[in-house]
């Protein structure tokens, strides 16, 4: 091979900090944003900007001098320079080149318990940025330069909207770093402040100590969908001396095939080790965490194995430090095979090794298995087992002696439970509805145009007004019915909230609230009355989700790289919650079995905003179709879409792409595979205008009209019916 090259990146998120030193001079900028809609500016500009003489900021970089930068609602091209001037009269340029946007939202009060304090409104307003579309158009973007400091210190205060808080997850990126993950509290700012020194531990603040140079880069971004931005930075002058990042040497061992590496440090932090074949992927196969010579201002690490033994070139960059020790996450079985996912790839030699694992039934069975190769993706691990697993039982996976690619053992618990999954054809039969907002359901049941009840646009006003095709909803007393032969399990919490249930027969209420109804409710009726079985709705659904992150299936990772969705498998964990449970949660079908029956989805609005996501989204959904069906051990099972026709027949542009990508994955002649088993209903005719509907401003959510979700509802389970009598 070549000699190594390196390319170095100046990483400032360090886990390891010293207290900060008083500063003579402090720059500080307060991001804001007004909400959207009807409320005057005037209401809200106050509860989120500073005045000259409010004191905000925690600690030792408390500080008055505060100035507000209003953010654009929506940027698409960089922002004139503004100058930001410090306590003691010095100054520095900043420039916006992106954001997703800027909050709160209309209706999302304020994201603090002390309106009017300082510290409150400057934790308030903030930029909103979303990993979502995935293609960088959306993250928080800015270059401040002209800074007078020789050392400075940076501090990021973030916050996110309550509404689309999703997980609290999200990244920071500055100076061309590594992506550092973080993690923020739940809940409102209520005057805590609290540093962000790892991804686990949950804060609002993250510094950066010691940076040179007259400018520096940022990036900042939520995962997936959750809307997260700084709410304010301060940069403060330091009289910290500090080494920069650079290699002072890099040698090669012909003899060996072993690499060292030596570079300037600073003592007291710490720094992981990547490489590359392509200054594109950069992989953490060297050392997650190296601390820095403690005595001097060079550190050396190695000789260490090359990691890419024949490479042509080969290189190396010193970036964040990762202390988390790999974990196993998931395990989940179907006929004859157990995957395991674990938080990191893991040693190919080892995991690869069938002694390494065990697979136990009923508590002390244990079965053999013949092999176990990589899966879909690096960090996951199929075993194959001697013969099919049984069905609707529990099983343990233990792994033993497994290292990550930085030979750090497997930490925390090295052993899941998971359970199998029912197919008893004369069981309840079981249908899952997933999906995004329109899944959960933004239909008024009650209420129509203007607010009004019973006006057009509310399912009511149908039933009043066309008895003939829904007047079976209502009893001879204008009560809704609730089918007892039909119910509905539906986790409304999101994945990292408690445990909330919505449950029972089927009637209007199962939406995003009890006002509300998704597509569950003309499905239900329609398979209700087709299949002679009790049936199961399971709705699995979170607003603002995309395919292309939230939803990224195995496949698509195998193909194009990233990571599978969060919601991809909380989807299956939520589906899991309902039916491992089914004799708790429906004790009425105690002893009947189930049979996971079909799967309907609807979803689309997250991935039709960029032409990227949505000339992707048809590969993606068939790759999803294939990979469901693999989770639920039913290679046929019956899927039913209905796509994204909002706008109805005057939709064009990316959004048409998208819902013509939709309807085509159930075409035979394009993907013969899915012939007699996939059917996409085109839901365009089932736009209303906002004339005759509950809500203006809504159009992403059907106007909240209740017949069209009905509708919507009935097309795919009509489509059900087909492919179940195929």
């Amino acid at each position: 091979m070549k000699r190594p090259k390196a390319l170095i990146i100046l990483s400032g998120f360090s886990l390891v900090t010293s207290a900060l030193l008083p500063a003579a001079e402090i720059i500080s900028v307060n991001f804001w944003r007004t909400g959207a809609g009807s409320i005057d500016r005037s209401v809200w500009e106050p509860l989120m900007t500073l005045t000259p003489e409010q004191s905000a900021g925690t600690g030792e970089w408390q500080t008055t001098g505060w100035q507000n930068y209003l953010l654009p609602w929506a940027p698409t091209q960089p922002q004139s320079p503004v100058t930001l001037t410090g306590t003691e009269g010095s100054s520095a340029t900043l420039v916006l080149n992106d954001a997703r946007n800027g909050g709160p939202y209309i209706w999302n009060p304020p994201r603090t318990t002390l309106p009017g304090n300082a510290n409150g409104n400057m934790m308030d307003g903030h930029a909103n940025s979303t990993e979502d579309p995935g293609d960088g158009s959306n993250i928080f973007d800015i270059v401040v330069s002209d800074i007078p400091f020789e050392t400075y210190d940076v501090i990021f205060y973030l916050g996110a909207n309550r509404d689309q808080f999703g997980d609290g997850t999200g990244k920071i990126v500055v100076n061309g770093s590594p992506e550092a993950d973080f993690t923020l509290p739940s809940g409102a700012f209520n005057g805590t402040f609290t540093e962000i020194t790892n991804a686990e531990t949950a804060g609002n603040y993250i510094v950066y100590k010691g940076l040179g140079g007259t400018s520096f880069t940022a990036q900042v971004w939520g995962n997936g969908f959750n809307h997260i931005g700084p709410t304010g930075i301060q940069i403060v002058e330091s009289d910290e001396v500090r080494q920069p990042l650079e290699v002072a040497d890099v040698s090669y061992n012909d003899a060996t095939d072993e690499v060292t590496l030596t570079w300037k440090s600073n003592p007291g932090e710490y720094y992981g080790l990547f490489w590359s074949e392509d200054l594109v992927s950069f992989f953490p196969g060297i050392s997650p965490a190296v601390e820095a010579n403690p005595e001097g201002t060079l550190t050396t690490f190695g000789p260490f194995p090359n990691p890419s033994p024949g490479a042509e070139n080969l290189f190396f960059r010193i970036g964040a430090p990762d202390l988390r020790d790999p974990t196993l996450d998931r395990v989940w079985g179907n006929g004859t095979t157990v995957t395991l996912t674990f938080s990191e790839a893991m040693d190919p030699g080892l995991a690869t090794n069938p002694f390494n694992y065990s697979v136990v039934v009923g508590g002390d069975a244990l079965l053999p298995i013949d092999s176990a190769v990589i899966g879909a993706s690096p960090n996951t691990v199929v075993l194959t087992i001697a013969f099919p697993l049984e069905r609707n039982s529990d099983y343990t996976v233990f792994v033993h002696g497994l290292t990550d690619l930085s030979a750090r053992p497997v930490s925390g618990p090295t052993s899941v439970e998971f359970r199998t999954w029912d197919d008893n054809p004369n069981g309840i039969k079981v249908f899952i509805l997933a999906g995004q907002s329109n899944m959960q359901g933004q239909g008024r049941s009650e209420e129509g145009l203007g607010g009004v009840t019973g006006a057009i646009g509310s399912l009511r006003y149908e039933v009043d007004n066309d008895p003939d095709k829904y007047g079976m909803l209502v009893d001879d007393g204008g009560d809704w019915i609730a089918r007892d032969d039909v119910k509905v399990f539906y986790r409304r919490s999101d994945l990292t909230q408690g445990r909330t249930i919505k449950k029972g027969n089927l009637l209007p209420g199962f939406g995003v609230d009890d006002a509300r109804i998704g597509p569950e409710l003309g499905f239900g009726w329609a398979i209700g009355d087709y299949l002679d079985e009790p049936v199961l709705i399971v709705k699995a659904s979170w607003g603002g989700k995309s395919l292309y992150s939230d939803f990224r299936s195995p496949t698509t990772v195998a193909k194009n790289g990233g990571e599978v969705g969060n919601y991809y498998l909380g989807m299956i964990d939520y589906v899991h919650d309902a039916l491992d449970n089914l004799q708790t949660e429906f004790p009425e079908w105690a002893g009947q079995g189930y049979q996971i029956a079909g799967f309907g989805w609807h979803q689309g609005w997250n991935d039709g905003g960029t032409a990227f996501t949505a000339d992707n989204y048809e590969e993606s959904l068939a790759d999803f179709i294939v990979d469901i069906r693999a989770e639920f051990g039913k290679p046929l099972l019956p899927v039913a879409i209905a796509n994204t026709g909002i706008g109805g027949a005057s939709t064009t542009g990316n959004r048409l792409t998208l819902l013509e990508g939709q309807l085509a994955v159930a075409d035979p002649v394009l993907y013969p595979e899915f012939a007699g088993n996939v059917f996409a209903a085109d839901t365009r005719e089932f736009w209303r205008d906002v004339s005759v509907s509950p809500r203006e401003n809504q159009g992403f959510h059907w106007n909240q009209n209740g017949e069209t979700l009905y509708l919507i509802g009935e097309a795919m389970g009509e489509g059900m019916k087909i492919l179940l009598s195929e």
